[in-house]
């Protein structure tokens, strides 16, 4: 073992910075801690959400840590300072989800059925028609041309151009998570009724 570290609660999300050197832990009741990864020496500790947080992942390419929790909010903190940068309305009490694109240029936020688009400095992009279910996960395709959301009824697709579902996959059934294959021709999508759905992108 080369650390070990202990926070205030037990942890809801893990992330790495894109190039290793970063690890961010959040914990249920809503504390963010940033520890060198090689040493687990704390960098910053950050107050993260009231009523507590629900995902982080930190910008490809980038210095920016999005979280996202019960407060209804989508922040940004800088991993440089510790500091807070950017704090969004999301839409709904609890939001469960935020994606990087790959390029870490946008992101999105799911809070409830609400689906939202912003640019990197907190600038929303597009805001979508509410979803027909809660939205459980969203991920973005390898290349960043479009992402899929997850729910019950199926995956639904999105470009960042156009309000209307690219494609959708419906499912009599709630889908709760998803990922991409690296050459982006596969999402894989995992359901409540313990099937595995393997999903051909055209």
């Amino acid at each position: 073992m080369r650390w070990q570290a202990n926070i205030d609660d037990h942890v809801i999300s893990l992330a790495w910075s894109s190039d290793g050197s970063l690890l961010a832990a959040a914990s249920v009741s809503g504390p963010i801690t940033i520890f060198d990864a090689a040493t687990g020496v704390l960098k910053h500790a950050l107050k993260g959400h009231g009523f507590g947080t629900t995902s982080i992942v930190w910008q490809p390419g980038g210095k920016m840590l999005g979280s996202v929790g019960q407060d209804g909010k989508a922040r940004l903190w800088d991993s440089a300072t510790g500091a807070e940068a950017v704090v969004l309305d999301a839409g709904s009490a609890w939001v469960e989800r935020i994606a990087w694109a790959p390029r870490g240029d946008r992101f999105v936020s799911a809070a409830g059925r609400k689906l939202r688009l912003w640019d990197e400095s907190g600038e929303l992009l597009r805001a979508y028609p509410d979803q027909p279910s809660t939205i459980a996960d969203v991920a973005w395709a390898p290349k960043g041309k479009e992402f899929a959301a997850a729910g019950y009824g199926g995956v639904t697709f999105f470009t960042a151009d156009a309000d209307a579902p690219r494609a959708r996959f419906a499912w009599k059934g709630s889908v709760l998570a998803l990922a991409w294959s690296p050459d982006g021709k596969y999402v894989v999508g995992g359901a409540q009724d313990c099937s595995v759905h393997f999903l051909y992108v055209k």
